[in-house]
């Protein structure tokens, strides 16, 4: 009888039976590397489980982050795919919110730099002439100031590290100019070529 009771266990441990189920963070990590959109989406639902059993889990933003980030570089429409990015940006935040300055690491810093220059950058992706011209307005530039303090960060605390190398600062800083310059213009284009007889909220306030 024992010699049937251990080769039943042993079979069912061969086949995988008494295999431990996977817990929702370890389905997230093992879907967010397929990378395909289906596999994202699960993620995305096994890292919302994750975060809800333990908030101060540093690992489930990091890879939301990651998540949505792949979902807003393959994302064809323009207003999905800024919705994405600032969700990825909202959450490789909270990564280093909750590592703690000095406790992010590397990695945490370099992504959160591609992600915020990305979004700046998608006036670019979604023109037909490939220029960042039309559409750069208020979260572009904010995007691109977010990078630059990531970059700042990361150098602060990672200064032998070439991914937050200072030259790369200064060309973040340059384009940050060229947003702004932008900004003001699409906002002065909007505003000469408004409707007849078109309030600005300014007056809209005094008026009411």
């Amino acid at each position: 009888m024992a010699v049937v009771s251990l080769a039943l266990f042993l079979a069912f441990f061969f086949c995988g039976c008494l295999k431990p189920k996977e817990k929702p963070l370890e389905r997230a990590e093992r879907l967010v590397l397929k990378g395909d959109a289906a596999s994202i989406q699960e993620a995305i639902v096994a890292l919302r489980e994750a975060q809800q059993a333990d908030p101060q889990e540093v690992r489930v933003p990091a890879l939301l982050g990651t998540a949505y980030m792949t979902e807003a570089r393959n994302e064809q429409n323009r207003d999905k795919s800024e919705e994405r990015y600032n969700l990825a940006i909202a959450e490789l935040e909270k990564t280093v919110e909750l590592r703690g300055q000095t406790g992010a690491t590397a990695d945490a810093y370099r992504q959160l730099v591609d992600v915020c220059h990305e979004r700046a950058l998608l006036p670019r992706r979604f023109n037909v002439e490939r220029d960042v011209k039309l559409g750069v307005g208020p979260w572009e530039v904010k995007a691109m100031e977010k990078a630059i303090k990531a970059l700042e960060e990361g150098h602060a605390h990672f200064p032998e590290d070439p991914a937050f190398d200072v030259g790369k600062a200064k060309a973040l800083q340059k384009e940050l100019v060229t947003f702004k310059a932008l900004y003001v213009e699409n906002a002065q284009r909007a505003w000469s070529s408004r409707p007849s007889g078109f309030v600005s909220p300014e007056t809209y306030k005094r008026v009411h």
